[in-house]
């Protein structure tokens, strides 16, 4: 994953004209003015004040040296944003020489502080006369022989000390960089870039638990360290997603050179907007969210990439991953999105109710049940197989929570049942779910099941279904009839056991004949109940919860039932 960012940061910079670390670690100060103090120095550390001039600052920021620091410290360099100008040249510039020659041993620098002490009222006097001359914003920066600091080694080389003055407590010279491969004067052992990277515990390093040895652990040159900084500001800024109360990133990696085109395309895409992408719809959609994200573009791309999808949690300077998903092919995404154009168009009208992650999560309540919800999340991404029983306890969960209030008329247990169906439907296509009713049901029912039963491959479970719906349809008599269901109450709250189940069936076939609506339809489906019952083994190896969501399952498609036996009246 490291590599992956270190490879973003890397195209991007290259795109932007920054190839040294120097480059890529000055700031733009966004400043029309600079006014400058010209010293002349020689290396036998004679130094004199040659007076101060202005200029305009142009699009060329880099040559000031220029990256803000501590508010209450000098900068990085000597050179400075303008707040008043006594105050600027004590604490930004003079503060800055004090800082580097306590940590750095140059006599150049060392008697340039001493001039700028010395000649202090003098230079002050003569800024205050340039800036008088101007209203713009302005820096105060140095010249040193006629060249400006980025071009002073001497100043390039404390400007780089300071920025990684704190990673370079732990380093190393003359060893091989874990991102690169290449050998490097210097690497460094205590990358801040990612704060779930810690050394703070002996256990944490390896070889001896040796802090002076973490760089083991690893190694990271100066170059790499600041194109893994350009990669993770690029993915916070265009990779960063929220997907039902966890914060992720979907970090696009290189698998074969190949693809560098590819990848070129996809960050300029991601910078600029739709430009020369090949997207073969107008409006990308996801199974992520609500929202479009950019595994609706991926799903067009060949295996040149892959994605890793990483969930990170920040509590307040700590960060902690939660999930990494990593070698995520864009084939598999394309699986992903037939699956999801399968299940809407079975349960679904074209273009209502778009399926995505957040039917999964209506069962998975939030801040109780994260771990398992973002486990399945895992599975289907990497197409690991799970088993209906591991999700029927959330679904009846939710659904038993819903039933007592559907008597009343509320339609929150029906749109449950049919979120549920969706999922295992999405599943089975996604290849997660292992569609057990593969072998060929015959029947007046078997196209029902061959659509929807892939898990109803026994003779008891496609009875509880079938009886699930008889029974919603002597619900809806009720309803007709009373404007009430009185008979929910006979269901025990979707708790019923195989006893249970059983012994419903003739309490049904009573209430209808009560009803007087023991139509042919409804004989014909009964007989077709019992005679699963007698073909089904003594001890159902099903739990109640699986017993309850095939019951639920059936009252909730009792309209394509009822539409079969109809068909089979009229022939």
């Amino acid at each position: 994953m490291i590599e992956a960012i270190a490879q973003i940061g890397k195209i991007v910079l290259e795109k932007q004209g920054e190839g040294s670390v120097v480059d890529q670690l000055v700031e733009n100060p966004g400043y029309p003015a600079c006014v400058l103090v010209a010293v002349r120095a020689d290396e036998e550390g004679n130094v004199v004040w040659e007076g101060c001039e202005i200029e305009g600052c142009g699009s060329d920021y880099k040559k000031y040296l220029f990256r803000s620091g501590s508010s209450r410290g000098a900068n990085y360099s000597p050179t400075a944003k303008i707040t008043t100008i006594e105050n600027t040249y004590e604490q930004k510039v003079i503060g800055w020489f004090r800082t580097v020659t306590r940590k750095m041993d140059h006599p150049v620098l060392r008697a340039i502080e001493q001039l700028l002490v010395q000649k202090k009222e003098a230079i002050l006097q003569e800024l205050r006369e340039k800036l008088s001359l101007s209203t713009d914003r302005s820096l105060i920066s140095l010249k040193i022989n006629g060249s400006y600091l980025y071009d002073c080694e001497p100043f390039r080389d404390a400007f780089l000390h300071l920025v990684h003055e704190k990673d370079m407590e732990l380093s190393a010279r003359d060893q091989v960089c874990a991102i690169c491969g290449e050998r490097k004067d210097t690497v460094i052992g205590k990358l801040s870039v990612f704060r779930f990277y810690t050394l703070d515990k002996p256990g944490f390093i390896t070889g001896g638990f040796d802090e002076a040895k973490a760089w083991r652990n690893y190694p990271v040159c100066l170059s790499c360290k600041a194109h893994i900084e350009e990669g993770r500001k690029f993915v916070e800024s265009h990779l960063h997603y929220r997907f039902y109360g966890f914060s992720y990133f979907v970090i696009p990696t290189l698998l074969i050179p190949a693809g560098k085109d590819v990848l070129d395309e996809l960050l300029q895409y991601l910078t600029d907007g739709k430009k020369d992408i090949r997207v073969h719809q107008e409006q990308a959609d996801s199974f992520m969210t609500t929202e479009e994200d950019l595994l609706g573009l991926m799903q067009d791309y060949d295996n040149s990439l892959s994605l890793q999808l990483l969930f990170l949690q920040k509590i307040q300077s700590a960060e902690r991953i939660l999930l990494l998903i990593e070698d995520v092919l864009p084939s598999r995404i394309s699986e992903l999105f037939q699956a999801k154009k399968a299940t809407e168009s079975l349960l679904y009208r074209e273009g209502d109710h778009p399926f995505h992650f957040g039917f999964l999560r209506t069962f998975f309540r939030p801040g109780v049940y994260d771990k398992y919800f973002l486990q399945v999340v895992e599975y289907v991404f990497q197409k690991k197989p799970l088993s209906i029983s591991f999700f029927a306890p959330f679904f009846m969960e939710q659904l038993r929570a819903d039933f007592y209030d559907y008597e009343a008329g509320d339609w929150s247990f029906v749109n449950k049942t049919r979120q549920a169906l969706a999922v295992v439907l999405f599943l089975e296509q996604a290849g997660v779910l292992v569609r057990k009713g593969e072998k060929a049901v015959q029947g007046k029912f078997a196209q029902l099941f061959d659509a929807y039963g892939g898990q109803l491959e026994s003779p008891e479970k496609q009875a509880v279904f079938l009886l699930g719906a008889l029974t919603q349809m002597l619900l809806d008599i009720q309803q007709q009839k009373r404007g009430s269901k009185p008979f929910v109450k006979q269901l025990m709250g979707l708790k019923m056991d195989q006893k249970a189940i059983k012994g419903l069936l003739p309490k049904v076939i009573g209430k209808l004949e009560e009803y007087e609506s023991y139509y042919a339809s409804h004989r014909q489906l009964a007989e077709e109940i019992s005679h699963l019952f007698l073909s089904s083994s003594p001890r159902w190896k099903l739990s109640v919860d699986e017993l309850n969501f095939y019951f639920a399952c059936g009252m909730n498609l009792s309209w394509k039932v009822k539409e079969i036996v109809a068909n089979k009246e009229e022939k």
